[in-house]
């Protein structure tokens, strides 16, 4: 999946946060020119009101202070107009960085493989993606409506007042910047407290997660008092760790108003005396307290922005882990296979984790068409040797073949279309069912849907259900069984149609009667494309056109039904143990 904006620096930086403000520019340069001019003209007024006094004070005529109102009026509105242009086009920029970020990020994580997701809970995971770019955009949305008008006003704050009286405009002007600056070096210190917030703010989050899907296992165990409380420890170190920020971080944000306040003392004193001296006009003196208002709140503004960028640094910090690149890509020649035969071949393939070596040396061809069974004890690599046809994992030495083409050169959207993979735990979503099934293809017929939920056996479900195949089945199919939710996913896999079908233990959920009664009807189904059935049942395989018999990562045996029973190895070890217990070998985790 491609994204039209997503740069290829994979580290939420600055150079990657520029790349998408930039993607908006226009918008952007039309919000910084309109706080300019709103910044300015918002700068007039307190020196339009100082030349208003000293005209009262030297009794003119009514014409010229009611043109001097006037004056005052224009740029009251030049004001409202441009601020609400930058008010408008900031929001703008702000909600559009923001969509496209998040949509670029999304469509990312959909390209990682499983070891990403097994690193981070998925609470995590939302905290950061919705979270954390909240902070992006409050960042955006201050910084570009607001940094324009304070900064565009403050240069010409300094002009007027320094043609007044540049000494005392010297003097205010240096005891506010270096609040400012103080209030800068403080907010990097502050930085790593609101990343360790907004840390927090994940691990709680992956607690309600948790606690939200793993609902029914809790309830039937009894342990809601003991989700309680772990989500009231986590909660209450949110809030102290929360509290030790503020604490910290409030002084800093009220540091320019207090300084603000010492530099209008200084005024008052100052300015007072020149204006009883006769050095300063009554006018003069006005504009200085006017000023320093307006200079208190532009440097408040400047001062949120950088605390808001500091936190938007940790924020990113956070981000980056979401941008990695899939390790499991397609090749720059990746071959297009939009159509597939089905024959597959494992080419002396080996796979490790570690120094842990979960496939050694495995050989195998079959040929399109064949049904092959693989069974074997837990962790013997069933699941591993499947997942790898689909490039689920890639392997670390050999080659798998899909039609004589190495797998890791055909293009991943035909191949994972090529192969259809059902799982032993399968996963529905929080749709009605026969969405859940439309999965496998959206655009199926009716008739097809059918068909699918006939030869799955889920038609013997239907009944039951309140809504039939318009029942939404709730989080994760909470509202079926085990062996329902089996049913649905074999009846995904079918509408999709694949040329390789694997059924990983797919049965497993499902009583013996209904399993056989499933396989009946998937005998046709299953001799128009390549099937490979991973089962703990001997009698969900003994079917099977080729039996592979695994042990510790390796192939021991292989044949027909009939070839491995009258060897006497492990697979007949293994009809004799069920034949005689009546009693099939214990349901395997997927993942062997």
């Amino acid at each position: 999946m491609a994204s039209s904006t997503l740069p290829p620096r994979r580290v939420a930086d600055a150079r990657w946060f520029a790349h998408y403000v930039l993607h908006n520019r226009l918008p952007m340069l039309i919000a910084v020119g309109a706080g300019i001019v709103g910044g300015i003209a918002d700068a007039m007024q307190p020196f339009l009101i100082g030349v208003i006094v000293d005209h009262i004070t030297r009794g003119l005529s009514m014409e010229q202070i009611t043109a001097d109102i006037g004056t005052l009026i224009v740029f009251s509105v030049i004001t409202l107009v441009a601020f609400y242009g930058q008010r408008y086009f900031s929001g703008l920029v702000a909600y559009k960085t923001h969509h496209e970020m998040r949509n670029d990020i999304f469509e990312n994580m959909l390209t990682l493989d499983q070891r990403f997701y097994n690193r981070f809970p998925t609470g995590d995971l939302i905290a950061r993606l919705h979270g954390d770019l909240q902070y992006v955009w409050r960042m955006l949305a201050i910084s570009v409506n607001r940094s324009g008008s304070a900064l565009a006003g403050l240069a010409f704050t300094f002009v007027l007042l320094a043609t007044i009286d540049l000494t005392l405009t010297v003097i205010v002007f240096i005891v506010l910047a270096v609040s400012t600056a103080f209030q800068m070096v403080a907010g990097l210190a502050i930085t790593p407290l609101s990343e360790k917030v907004q840390d927090q703010q994940g691990v709680l989050a992956a607690l309600v997660q948790d606690s939200a899907s793993g609902i029914q296992t809790l309830k039937s165990f009894g342990r809601e008092r003991d989700a309680a409380a772990a989500f009231h420890a986590q909660n209450v170190k949110l809030r102290k760790t929360w509290l030790y920020f503020k604490r910290r971080y409030e002084p800093v944000g009220m540091l320019p108003q207090a300084i603000a306040q010492t530099a209008a003392g200084v005024v008052v004193v100052v300015g007072g005396y020149q204006t009883l001296t006769g050095q300063m006009t009554l006018g003069n003196f006005t504009q200085f307290l006017l000023y320093l208002t307006f200079i208190s709140k532009s440097l408040l503004e400047i001062g949120m922005i950088y605390q808001r960028t500091m936190q938007t640094r940790g924020a990113l910090k956070r981000v980056t882990p979401l941008l990695q690149e899939a390790e499991i890509a397609d090749a720059p020649d990746a071959v297009a296979m939009p159509h597939v035969r089905g024959d597959v071949e494992f080419r002396g393939v080996t796979y490790q984790v570690g120094d842990k070596t979960l496939l050694k040396d495995i050989h195998l061809k079959i040929p399109a068409g064949q049904t092959v069974g693989l069974v074997g004890a837990t962790g013997c690599g069933k699941t591993t040797l499947v997942n790898l046809l689909a490039r689920v994992m890639d392997v670390t030495s050999g080659e798998v073949r899909i039609d004589g083409v190495d797998v890791r050169r055909i293009r991943l959207d035909d191949l994972r279309r090529a192969v259809t993979y059902v799982p032993q735990n399968t996963f529905l979503f929080s749709r009605a069912l026969h969405e859940n099934i439309r999965m496998g293809k959206p655009n199926i017929s009716d008739a097809d849907v059918e068909a699918a939920v006939r030869i799955s056996r889920l038609s013997n479900d239907l009944p039951q259900l309140p809504d039939g195949l318009n029942t939404l089945v709730g989080e994760k199919g909470v509202m079926l069984s085990g062996g329902q939710k089996q049913r649905v996913a074999i009846a995904r896999a079918l509408v999709r149609d694949p040329a390789i079908l694997v059924l990983d233990d797919a049965l497993s959920s499902v009583d013996t009667r209904t399993a056989a009664d499933i396989l009946g009807d998937l005998k046709h189904v299953l001799r128009s494309r390549t099937s490979l059935i991973i089962a703990h049942r001997v009698a969900t395989v003994k079917d099977a056109d080729w039996i592979v018999v695994m042990d510790e990562g390796r192939i021991v045996e292989q044949g027909t039904h009939a070839e491995l029973v009258a060897r006497g190895g492990l697979y007949a070890h293994m009809v004799e143990r069920e034949l005689l217990t009546d009693d099939p070998l214990p349901a395997e985790p997927t993942g062997d």
